[in-house]
């Protein structure tokens, strides 16, 4: 993690790899390319969007306060080989907190929306992967 990017990690479990590996090894080719194609066109905007809802809404407001996190360009995604990340833009550093810090007074910790958002995706993500191949293939 860089300095103020937070993110938290997702991963798929057994059965929804097994489903990607076993349409990965039917469908031979390219896999590697168009899983990396489904990542970062489709399940980055997907996840993107996912978290965008879960961020909790804040109505405080002062002067130079950025605007919130809730309904500003807060989150970037970040690809690379066979990965896609959802992490927040520097200026919102502070999503630690409600994601994953301790409660405050201002703000319950531990709300996991990265996480969660993540992984109210995975079906689709996979689903997107196994079409994909599918159709590459038939081509």
């Amino acid at each position: 993690k860089e300095k103020g990017d937070y993110m938290s990690k997702m991963s798929l479990d057994i059965s929804q790899f097994d489903t990607l590996q076993k349409a990965m090894k039917e469908y031979q080719g390219d896999t590697e390319q168009t899983i990396n194609d489904v990542l970062h066109n489709q399940a980055g905007p997907l996840i993107h969007d996912a978290i965008k809802l879960l961020i909790p809404r804040s109505e405080r407001e002062w002067k130079g306060k950025n605007p919130p996190a809730s309904t500003s360009n807060s989150l970037q995604k970040v690809n690379e080989h066979l990965v896609v990340m959802v992490k927040n833009r520097k200026d919102y550093g502070y999503l630690y907190f409600p994601d994953d810090g301790t409660n405050t007074r201002r703000h319950a910790g531990n709300q996991q929306f990265f996480k969660r958002g993540g992984e109210s995706q995975t079906d689709e993500i996979i689903n997107c992967c196994v079409k994909k191949l599918v159709n590459n293939f038939e081509k």
